[in-house]
């Protein structure tokens, strides 16, 4: 007799803040159109000795922040299971460093969900060190929400993916190809190119460079890395962006009224940092953005 094994799920990061509240309602509508199980994680650690030992009237800090904490999980959980069901929602609370918790919560999941900045996050930055660290090194895709007051955008469509033309854009196609599906919405593939040695060394002489050519080179790599996916996803309907521009400036503008932005990072345990497209990416974007994990052996 053979046992189903449940699906992974997807995890969402709570913290009490208004952008993990957002987190948990994205989590929650991913889950449904996934049909797989939703986890809402909360994870707090206190410095031994801290402001968590001293006492108050009602109990110790630490209890009543933890008290505080399982009352939100249990609001975000009931709302969440209105659309999914209760056999399908749970929540859980550790005694651990969000980013390793996050972490290691991504090894059993299917897609992690995180707000760009929470409770303690820092006026004008725009990336929180809790999201810049679970992205960087996750197991699983990671969806991190922008700052909501940094651009507002009715009614936003398409799923938009950076193509790089380069071993690991399989990953990454995968991921969006399956999100637009899911979401009934169009791809538009982005393939940004710059040569910034080429352009300098020729800055004189500009015009003696078939920069038609280079194009038509990029067009071809872009056209090349989608081979395939028109027929394995013949109801997405796919848009081809071919643009002389940094990567990161690229997807940022063409993503501005996106549902979805997704873009790969390279897993390179030696640097245990975000690349500059997906660092300038999640730093500037005012949509949700998926960073896919490209394994090491695919980064080469």
């Amino acid at each position: 007799m053979t046992h189903q094994r449940e699906p992974r799920p997807v995890v969402v990061g709570m913290d009490g803040s208004e952008a993990s509240r957002r987190a948990a309602e994205f989590a929650t509508a991913e889950a449904g159109r996934r049909d797989v199980p939703l986890l809402i994680l909360h994870a707090l650690t206190f410095p031994s000795g801290g402001i968590a030992d001293l006492p108050t009237e009602g109990g110790d800090v630490g209890t009543l922040v933890h008290q505080g904490a399982e009352t939100i999980l249990r609001a975000t959980a009931d709302h969440a299971t209105e659309t999914l069901g209760a056999d399908r929602v749970s929540w859980a609370m550790v005694d651990e460093n969000p980013v390793v918790a996050l972490r290691t919560a991504s090894e059993e999941a299917q897609l992690l969900v995180v707000g760009s900045r929470g409770v303690g996050g820092v006026a004008g930055l725009l990336l929180g060190s809790t999201a810049n660290g679970v992205v960087t090194d996750a197991s699983c895709p990671v969806v991190v929400l922008p700052d909501e007051t940094s651009v507002v955008v009715r009614e936003r469509a398409s799923v938009v993916v950076g193509v790089e033309g380069r071993a690991g854009d399989e990953d990454v196609l995968a991921f969006a190809f399956a999100e637009a599906a899911a979401r009934r919405a169009d791809l538009v593939a982005v393939h940004a190119w710059q040569d910034a040695t080429l352009e300098t060394a020729f800055q004189s002489v500009g015009p003696l460079v078939d920069w038609a050519g280079v194009l038509s080179d990029e067009e071809r790599a872009l056209s090349e890395a989608l081979a395939g996916w028109r027929d394995k996803e013949p109801d997405v309907r796919v848009r081809e962006v071919v643009v002389r521009e940094r990567t990161a400036r690229a997807l940022v503008a063409v993503g501005l009224t996106a549902e979805l932005l997704v873009v790969g990072h390279r897993h390179r345990r030696a640097f245990a940092r975000l690349g500059a497209t997906t660092h300038g990416v999640l730093h500037r974007t005012g949509c949700p953005v998926a960073v896919v994990p490209i394994p090491a052996e695919e980064s080469r």
